[in-house]
């Protein structure tokens, strides 16, 4: 029979779609939509690397891959658009409004369920990273389906739906790691009065199967490729070393200050991990080095780390939307629809509160959404914090902010005072994280924006970016180093030196400040402190193309020609197909 309501879904799932081709056009044509940058930039590279042909890659994945899979999909049927992405992404999150208004409904009747669509067709950072070439999109719709999985298995007869959830989890695992970790959070769900251990045992056990099924075509490949039969990606060690050593501070660190870009994320851990052990480690011995780490740190100093957690804790539950390389609020200054009184996560914050105690009656009806967000929070924080790591956790606050939206009516009928709380309560929420006033990180945007240009070959207007984020940010010596960079290429060797040098001093423990500044120094003509300088920089990273190859150069035109071909033999070891290092190779063998 069809659902009286069902006019208001339909409007509601149109609000969604409304609201997010809205954006879309808004941010068609502005920087880091139509251009990328860092993890959205990497995930552009590596699917076209699959469409092109290379669908199963070398080595251990080191990030998740479903996204970038299904990038490829998309674009070798379909050409490489990124409006077409945008639009697809626009309509799987539309049905995950639909779904998470089935969820609500299995746990807390129709109103609950609309309530909870509502909700997510107006949050506001879901309409952000719906038009962000990022997984955070797709990882939210598939946890709407999980938690309306969740409700529905524990209501339905056999098997079949709890295996569903399970396959649910193993593919958001393929998108955001972390969520193997949600699993015994939501073991639970399966234990039955009637039938205790033996159906937690069955129910269970179809949940991880259906988790195990989703995740072994990753694990064959990751054992054929990288030789190691990891089930998801190598970089779990990692990721908790920089959450949780002496200089962490719950927010992303490079473990080699400056080599934050994807690519390096991966190479420069195992580099640092090989150059500690003094051996080559495998994908998996790589994670378990940096794990060590962490763990050791956090038995050395157990009150630092228990101190370091409830600060984790705070910024997942901060209502300020922590950026990773594009700012939330900087959109906000681009696009007319995020500029309304949308949902924030401080909102959903205090319309799940609200629900919580509406329902602390009937809250095993709300177990699906309580442990997942419980089992989210933890294994978020037991690592880093950036805003969009805690966005699958937000449907599951959108279930209780339904609550709250679903009893207006029923509180009105009864005492009018309830009501008007109750409407007071979500207007706070609306209103309230706006009233916080927060601000884009324009140092950020500003060193993003010089990245996008210097890319792009415009050089001034990266000059100009990177001056900018510099002003706004005396410490940011990327900034810094990459505007020596760019003094460097017009040879104007004294103003490279000296951003080169005031990068030092803001990080001397860069081998790439370092190196340039060898090859500044060298270029200037002084080859004492350009030996100086390449040295650190070696004595830093061994295998600092850069370095190697400017100390070769070092040693040729000081004649020690034995030297400067042994050093050329380890480049090319480190690169073998390092042009460079062959240039120097042919130059050096013509040599007497």
């Amino acid at each position: 029979m069809r659902s009286p309501r069902r006019p208001l879904l339909l409007a509601i799932l149109a609000l969604a779609l409304g609201a997010r081709l809205a954006h879309l056009w808004a941010v068609r044509d502005q920087p880091f939509f139509a251009s990328l940058v860092m993890d959205s930039q990497e995930y552009d590279r590596w699917a076209q690397g699959i469409a092109a042909g290379d669908w199963l890659g070398s080595g251990v994945f080191f990030q998740a891959p479903l996204y970038p899979y299904l990038l490829a999909i998309v674009y070798a049927l379909l050409g490489h658009r990124l409006a077409l992405v945008y639009l697809l992404q626009i309509g799987l999150a539309v049905a995950g409004c639909w779904a998470l208004y089935r969820a609500g409904r299995e746990m807390g009747g129709e109103r609950t369920g609309l309530g909870a669509a509502l909700l997510a067709a107006v949050y506001g950072p879901f309409l952000f990273y719906d038009v962000q070439l990022l997984k955070e999109s797709l990882a939210v719709t598939v946890t709407a389906f999980l938690l309306w999985a969740l409700a529905a298995a524990r209501t339905r007869p056999g098997l079949g739906v709890w295996l569903g959830a399970g396959l649910l989890l193993g593919v958001l695992a393929l998108l955001r790691e972390n969520a193997l970790l949600v699993l015994p959070f939501l073991l639970p769900i399966a234990w039955h009065l009637e039938d205790r251990w033996s159906g937690l045992a069955r129910r269970g056990g179809a949940m991880v199967a259906g988790l195990l099924l989703a995740l072994l075509p990753v694990a064959i490949r990751n054992g054929i490729v990288g030789g190691d039969f990891l089930p998801t990606t190598s970089q779990g060690g990692v990721n908790f070393y920089i959450g949780n050593h002496a200089g962490a501070d719950g927010t992303y660190q490079p473990i080699v200050p400056g080599k934050q870009i994807p690519e390096l994320e991966r190479k420069e851990p195992a580099r640092v991990a090989e150059q500690a052990l003094g051996r080559p480690l495998s994908a998996g011995e790589v994670s378990r080095y940096w794990l060590g780490q962490g763990l050791q740190w956090a038995r050395s100093h157990p009150g630092d780390f228990l101190r370091l957690q409830l600060h984790k804790l705070g910024l997942f539950w901060s209502w300020y939307e922590l950026p990773d390389a594009v700012d939330y609020y900087y959109a906000k200054t681009l696009s007319p629809v995020l500029q309304l009184p949308l949902l924030e996560f401080g909102g959903a914050v205090i319309l799940a509160l609200a629900g919580l105690v509406l329902a602390r009656r009937r809250l095993e009806d709300f177990a699906p959404a309580l442990l997942f967000a419980l089992g989210w929070m933890v294994s978020t924080v037991i690592f880093f914090l950036f805003s969009r790591y805690r966005l699958p956790a937000v449907p599951a606050l959108l279930i209780f902010g339904g609550v709250t939206l679903a009893e207006i009516p029923a509180a009105w009928q009864r005492r009018r005072r309830e009501a008007v709380i109750l409407i007071a309560v979500c207007l706070a929420a609306f209103l309230l994280p706006r009233l916080a006033g927060f601000e884009p990180r324009m140092d950020l945007v500003h060193y993003n924006l010089g990245r996008l240009y210097e890319e792009q070959g415009d050089h001034e207007k990266a000059r100009a970016e990177y001056q900018a984020a510099f002003v706004l940010n005396p410490q940011d010596f990327l900034a810094c180093l990459n505007l020596g960079n760019l003094a460097a290429r017009q040879r104007d060797w004294p103003t490279a030196l000296r951003f080169y040098e005031r990068a030092e001093a803001l990080e001397p423990r860069s081998d790439d400040v370092q190196s340039n500044l060898g090859g500044g120094w060298m270029a200037a003509g002084d080859l004492a402190r350009a030996e100086e300088h390449l040295d650190r920089a070696l004595a830093l990273n061994p295998r600092n193309l850069s370095a190697l190859q400017n100390k070769t150069l070092l040693l040729a035109r000081r004649g020690d020609l034995a030297g400067a071909r042994a050093l050329n033999r380890r480049l090319l070891e480190v690169d073998p197909e390092n042009p460079a290092g062959l240039r120097l190779k042919a130059r050096l063998e013509r040599a007497p």
